[in-house]
């Protein structure tokens, strides 16, 4: 993540195959597709913990920095039973750091230029001690964005004067603390704190589709925090009990102007979500079986979205999702392991208030629950080469949003909404015929039912979110990882994915690329120094579900080079989208031009 500057979570997990960036441009939020998947088939989470919203599902990840964490874990789709609820196409989980020395600390700093100014400025610090009984890491980072530029190429529009991409602005501050107590090589308890506070603007659509109208949002609070204890204690010399509490808090404050100059509220609103979530969570593991590990969790979570325009009655909704989750790995042999594992999840409708006027009553309380089960084989055909093999049957509990929004009067809410179901199948192969490459590859399918999709015309000119969808993924991807020589080192990926959707082949799923290329070149200049040359393409992709509106396919080339001085202070220059290319993920919505990025790291 930092050798390829990879300053927030979405362009982190970029560099995988299978997974696809967009862009939900009327929100200005970032959005990762995992094999198709969308995040609220793909959940988030931080240690373990749950980082969606509880009202639509969706998280922003180009909220969430990389500069504190250790690494990011994905997983496609087949993710443990342990994970609980939601993880339909997989999930991805981010790790923070831990320290390993006495003392140490890293500091980062740099800026973004473009359109021949300053575009953006960036700071992080990390710092921790680990005293062996216990150990503590704090971090503190700020990204400013005054605004993204442009291609030169770009053509402006009656929304957008090209140059400065006009309210693109953003600010994020993030901080945490995480203090650790080991009192043994077994046990650990951990308690930590995070918080992001951020505000952005949102890019109006610059685009041809009639239907898209101009909006002008400023989000002035886009603001998280997350409170969260683990826990491991070993229990005799074969078993373990991993526990979890947490608390998580969302608030949202979203301005709508009348016209680009953002100060008249004549036909706006201002907006307020105010989201917490409490949940906890025990894992039971034990290896008392000759060669099985047991393992059985349990899951609680409880949502609670309160929504109001200023000025107006505040409506209020409650969930509870309870999960019960059991998976044993069976060591059939020396070189075959079979992992089973099954989950049942429950959700509870506890509260979900309607609006009309100014009466509040209350929306038909349902309940749901939804079985889960996955089954995998690996085999070690040799010293260096694996396959794995997986089916799973998963699923995904409808969110508050898609059973009780109205979609500003455009549609009519569906209470007795049912989870999503997928069937994922997959075989993954990997070979390392020499010491200095490894190739992998992996062939999928995942068969969708019940999908949610939107019925039009239920009353006349109104939709409704139904259970009527069933769709087919089918995908390939491939990946290499070479080290040449002494001096060159290098990573390539590519992906295909083919999206159908049987119950209305008309229809196009929107947002994901049918083929996806990417990988670096590597050249260790000294031991000191190295020069990197990173790539990227993306054939086109559907914008409209008719298939009318597209964002164009594009290539991209980024420059990187680094040199470290005395062993503790590194120097970084990028030069982005080396060739100015004008290119979009969201017909309408234009990405960054080339941009000059040069950054600083200090570490003791």
């Amino acid at each position: 993540m930092e050798m390829l500057d990879k300053k927030n979570i979405a362009q982190a997990v970029n560099l995988l195959p299978g997974i696809n960036l967009g862009n939900a441009g009327a929100r200005n939020e970032g959005m990762i597709y995992v094999r198709g998947f969308d995040m609220r088939q793909v959940p988030l989470y931080l240690d373990g913990i749950p980082q969606y919203v509880p009202y639509d599902g969706y998280v922003d990840p180009n909220r969430f920095t990389t500069f504190d964490l250790s690494e990011i874990t994905v997983s496609k789709g087949y993710s443990s039973v342990l994970f609980g609820p939601n993880t339909l196409g997989g999930a991805i989980n981010m790790v923070s750091r831990k320290p390993e020395k006495q003392f140490e600390a890293t500091l980062r700093g740099g800026m973004i230029s473009g359109n021949d100014r300053i575009a953006s400025e960036f700071a992080a610090l990390n710092f921790g001690s680990n005293q062996g009984v216990w150990y503590a890491e704090g971090n503190l980072s700020t990204l400013k964005s005054d605004f993204w530029p442009l291609s030169d190429s770009y053509v402006p529009t009656k929304n957008e004067n090209g140059g400065k991409r006009d309210n693109s602005q953003a600010k994020d501050f993030k901080g945490g603390i995480k203090i650790g107590y080991t009192p043994n090589s077994t046990d650990e308890y951990a308690l930590s704190f995070n918080a992001i506070n951020s505000n952005k603007g949102v890019p109006v659509y610059a685009g041809s589709n009639p239907a898209n109208k101009a909006r002008f949002w400023k989000y002035t609070d886009w603001d998280k925090s997350s409170l969260y204890y683990i826990g491991k204690t070993a229990i005799g010399s074969k078993s373990y009990l991993k526990t979890r509490a947490y608390y998580d808090g969302y608030y949202n404050v979203l301005d709508s102007y009348d016209d680009a100059t953002y100060t008249t509220q004549k036909k706006g609103f201002t907006s307020v979500y105010d989201d917490k979530t409490f949940g906890v969570s025990a894992e039971l593991g034990s290896e008392l079986i000759t060669d099985n590990t047991l393992k059985l969790a349990v899951h609680e979570k409880h949502d609670l979205h309160r929504e109001y325009n200023v000025g107006q009655t505040t409506k209020k909704f409650e969930d509870n999702i309870i999960s019960l989750a059991v998976e044993n790995s069976w060591k059939a042999s020396q070189h075959i392991s079979v992992i089973f594992g099954a989950r049942q999840d429950f959700s509870n409708t506890i509260k979900a208030q309607d609006l009309v006027g100014t009466v509040i009553s209350s929306f038909p309380l349902e309940n749901n629950h939804a079985a889960n089960y996955q089954l995998e084989v690996a085999g070690r055909i040799s010293e260096h080469q694996e396959v794995t093999g997986y089916l799973a049957r998963t699923t995904r509990f409808p969110t508050l949003k898609d059973r009780y929004s109205y979609r500003f009067g455009s549609a009519l809410p569906n209470p007795a909404l049912a989870p999503e179901k997928s069937w994922n199948y997959g075989l993954d192969y990997s070979v390392k015929p020499a010491d200095n490459l490894k190739l992998m590859t992996s062939v999928y399918q995942s068969k969708l039912s019940d999908v949610i999709q939107q019925v039009d015309n239920v009353t006349p000119g109104v939709y409704q979110f139904r259970n009527t969808g069933e769709a087919t993924y089918t995908g390939f991807e491939c990946s290499a990882d070479w080290k040449a020589a002494s001096w060159l080192k290098a990573f390539g990926g590519y992906s295909y994915i083919d999206s159908k959707n049987d119950s209305n082949p008309s229809l196009r799923f929107t947002d994901v690329p049918h083929n996806k290329i990417s990988g670096y070149l590597q050249f260790l200049l000294s031991k000191n120094t190295w020069a990197l040359v990173e790539t990227e393409y993306n054939s086109k992709r559907y914008s409209t579900s008719d298939g009318k509106y597209t964002a164009g396919s594009y290539g991209l080339l980024n420059l990187r080079a680094n040199t470290t001085l005395h062993n503790s202070l590194s120097i970084q220059a990028a030069v982005e989208n080396v060739f100015d290319r004008n290119y979009a993920v969201s017909e309408g919505y234009p990405e960054p031009g080339r941009q000059f990025v040069l950054s600083v790291g200090y570490s003791l």
